[in-house]
């Protein structure tokens, strides 16, 4: 337990000036915090593909050049911008054929292998890089905008809800949990604790965006609004939170492993620290870029 508070603190202390401070006015800031995701993402295509070469052997090699893949893929996720995605479409369509071109040619290698590959590319290149991506949000119309949702803002608004659903599921299903969730997938994950981090999350949500600023109401009318909006996309958010959660689980427990990896002391690896904010991440950016096409022409409703 001790390793774990002291490998939380040091990764707090370390990721919260990169998610807060400006990047606009720290340029170094985010130039940091892009190399620290590109690390990240590399060693977590390592971690995953680690846990398919226990059961693939073929895979061997490739445990070390995917995440070379994945660290391009962030990169041009980076460099293509909102709504210009033909670059990483390109880019994903590109490593795919190379994977395909590259078992071929390796000895004793299945179809298993491209599947993991493929996988791999999905989960820690392709969702890892919208997480990162997040940063860098920029609102089209921020002074005329209820809801502002800019970079810094918007991690520390989605990384909150992960905590909070991380911890009031634990605490909760501690102290209440009686009936098993997903028993064949994490047995000690309850009914109870899973309702406990959706409602804990969803309301921690709420508040985060107003510690944040996110919202930019100027009436009674659209308080009630930021409210209502913010508790429901939180409630989604903390429900893909443990979503994510479970397909780690689901991973770990199919490949017989207790942790995908080791760098983090008391936390495990990358995906095991991460696993919740890849998922829910990919999942906000995802609906953040949809409703900026969506409300751009709706008046004050601009992201």
């Amino acid at each position: 337990m001790k390793r774990r508070v002291i490998t939380g603190a040091v990764l707090l202390a370390i990721l919260i000036p990169l998610i807060m401070l400006d990047h606009q006015k720290y340029p170094i800031v985010g130039t940091l915090f892009l190399i620290t995701g590109i690390f990240l993402s590399m060693v977590a295509s390592y971690e995953m593909m680690n846990m398919f070469y226990t059961k693939y052997p073929s895979l061997k090699n490739y445990r070390f050049f995917i995440g070379v893949f994945n660290g391009l893929v962030v990169l041009a996720i980076h460099y293509s911008g909102s709504f210009s995605y033909s670059i990483e479409i390109l880019l994903l369509l590109l490593i795919i054929l190379i994977i395909m071109l590259i078992t071929i040619f390796t000895k004793n290698s299945t179809a298993y292998d491209i599947m993991a590959c493929i996988t791999t590319v999905a989960y820690c290149g392709l969702m890892f890089g919208y997480v990162i991506n997040i940063r860098y949000l920029e609102p089209f119309d921020p002074d005329d905008a209820l809801i502002f949702l800019r970079g810094g803002r918007s991690f520390g608004y989605l990384y909150s809800i992960v905590l909070a659903t991380d911890t009031f599921a634990y605490l909760f299903g501690i102290k209440f949990g009686k009936n098993r969730l997903a028993p064949e997938i994490s047995p000690k994950k309850s009914v109870e604790g899973a309702i406990a981090g959706l409602i804990g999350g969803s309301i921690v949500g709420v508040l985060m965006i107003f510690l944040f600023k996110i919202s930019n109401h100027s009436n009674p009318q659209e308080f009630i609004a930021v409210i209502i909006t913010g508790f429901f996309l939180s409630m989604f958010l903390s429900f893909m939170v443990q979503v994510g959660d479970l397909v780690a689980s689901k991973l770990k427990r199919t490949f017989e492993i207790k942790d995908f990896g080791t760098i983090f002391p008391g936390h495990g690896g990358v995906i095991d620290r991460f696993d919740s904010l890849i998922y829910a991440g990919a999942a906000y950016y995802i609906i953040v870029q949809v409703l900026q096409i969506i409300l751009t022409g709706w008046g004050k409703w601009k992201i």
